[in-house]
């Protein structure tokens, strides 16, 4: 069951349930699938504290902020001056194409889908539409990013053509949603992304506008205060987290993202729910519709491991969750917590791709780095990874500083390392730094200047046993083989 908001008409039953929105009566209908509806707008905001009784329902309550959001969305959607003055709809300012997108546009704002009001209460119901949210926002004709208040200032910035001055870029290091875990999906999924603050309605921002120009922004701040990616990092965590979310808008098309690359932009969003921030990640990753009611039981995080597999994509074995104890599947995840081993990196790659076989999974492209002293190439990349961008620190120093650059990113691990000819090695835990054990580094997924890899035990000529993750930081692998782990 999909449901959207529409205005009221003469034909509406006068005891139809209606929420009275900018003057007018609207009421919720309900369609099998998103497919089925008319053209329609997708509200992205964040709920913050405060909850009122459900406009529908008054057993149930919801946040307080989703009647004024919807109040600033019908301002903003429904007026023509404000889509003529804000957006462009064609690159040379035809002015067919321009009456067209508008049309298009305000006509799409006829029908909107906002989560407290158009999600049911009801199972199955509520959790099919949970998981069904990557395809919810993926077939919005648009998506309006609602920011509060505070932000004001920096839509006006962008919509004037001014820059951004220091202030104004750091309330969006304090702005709900650019930390919430569904936002990320609900942006990176939208075909055509607006941005609207509660205070300035007549102000519409496209995406690609806010984007540019908050890059702009935190690039001439960090020129500015003579600031280094490692200690920008530190002191702006979300801000940080908001450039991911931008490359990731900019680069990945829906649902071809791999688990890492979701697992590592989610890695530090925060949900009210531990099932929310499953459920938003399995709208990052796919646009097929939810798990049958016929297994409406099955766990968010399980129905994420299940769905990459179904891809082929196995990257999501580079996380910090315990592993199955089953014979020949140690390498597999336990449901619970998939906090990436690093997390904040914008993450290139379709995926790991690999088979499971009885008794082992096969990763089909791996590197398997040499034990040495590290290269001099390796040491320089290493060094310009960890902010530090000298070549004078000797291995130590520099591995110190890619140490703290991984802790900034979210990496939990012992602190110990592996050293080898190309690269650094950090594993989750000391005991993996043995001798005994051999590491293989992801070439299907990787961060600039390195990327996640596995500690194995050796047990035959082509097979290893599952021990540990670990961030390789050095020299990044362009080839690889194939590697057995059970």
């Amino acid at each position: 069951m999909f449901r959207l908001l529409h205005p009221a008409n003469p034909t509406t039953p006068q005891d139809a349930p209606i929420v009275m929105l900018a003057g007018s009566r609207w009421i919720l209908h309900e369609y099998d699938q998103p497919s089925d509806a008319p053209p329609y707008t997708c509200i992205s905001y964040a709920w913050q504290e405060g909850r009122v009784e459900h406009a529908f329902d008054a057993g149930q309550r919801m946040s307080a902020r989703t009647l004024p959001v919807l109040e600033a969305t019908i301002a903003a959607t429904h007026s023509v001056d404000t889509w003529r003055k804000s957006v462009q709809f064609s690159y040379k300012g035809d002015a067919a194409e321009e009456e067209t997108g508008r049309h298009a546009a305000i006509e799409a704002a006829q029908a909107l889908w906002i989560d407290a009001l158009c999600v049911p209460f009801e199972e199955p119901d509520r959790t099919s539409s949970l998981r069904d949210m990557g395809r919810i926002f993926g077939n919005a004709h648009q998506v309006i990013a609602i920011l509060s208040d505070r932000c004001t200032k920096v839509l006006d910035c962008i919509g004037c053509g001014d820059a951004i001055d220091d202030s104004t870029l750091l309330t969006l290091e304090e702005e709900s949603w650019t930390r919430r875990a569904w936002t990320y999906q609900e942006a990176v999924n939208s075909r055509v992304l607006y941005f609207l603050a509660e205070g300035r309605q007549d102000l519409l921002v496209s995406g690609q506008d806010f984007l540019q120009r908050v890059e702009d922004g935190i690039d001439a701040y960090k020129t500015r205060h003579a600031l280094g990616s490692l200690t920008w990092l530190e002191a702006n965590p979300v801000l940080n987290g908001l450039e991911v979310l931008l490359a990731d808008y900019r680069i990945a098309d829906y649902a071809e993202r791999s688990a890492f690359q979701v697992m590592a932009a989610m890695g530090q969003r925060i949900s009210e729910r531990p099932d929310d921030y499953f459920y938003a990640m399995l709208g990052s990753i796919s646009s097929t519709p939810p798990i049958s009611n016929q297994d409406p039981g099955i766990a968010p995080a399980e129905h994420f491991l299940r769905i990459c597999e179904a891809k082929g994509d196995f990257s999501f074995i580079y996380c910090r969750a315990e592993r199955s104890t089953e014979s020949g599947r140690g390498w597999r995840p336990i449901p619970g917590d998939f906090s990436p081993v690093v997390g904040g990196l914008n993450i290139f790659g379709k995926g790991e791709a690999g088979t499971v076989e009885p008794g082992h999974i096969q990763l089909d492209k791996m590197y398997l780095p040499l034990r040495g002293a590290i290269s001099a190439q390796g040491l320089k990349l290493a060094s310009i990874f960890s902010g530090l961008a000298s070549a004078d620190f000797g291995p130590e120093s520099v591995a110190s500083g890619v140490l703290r650059k991984l802790r900034a990113l979210g990496f939990t691990g012992c602190g110990e390392y592996l050293e080898f000819e190309t690269g650094f090695f950090f594993p989750q835990n000391a005991s993996s730094c043995s001798d005994d054990v051999c590491v293989a580094i992801s070439c299907g997924i990787n961060w600039v200047r390195g990327g996640p890899g596995l500690v194995l035990q050796p047990s035959g000529s082509d097979l290893g046993t599952f021990v540990d993750v670990g961030a390789f930081v050095g020299v990044s692998p362009k080839t690889g083989v194939p590697v057995k782990v059970r």
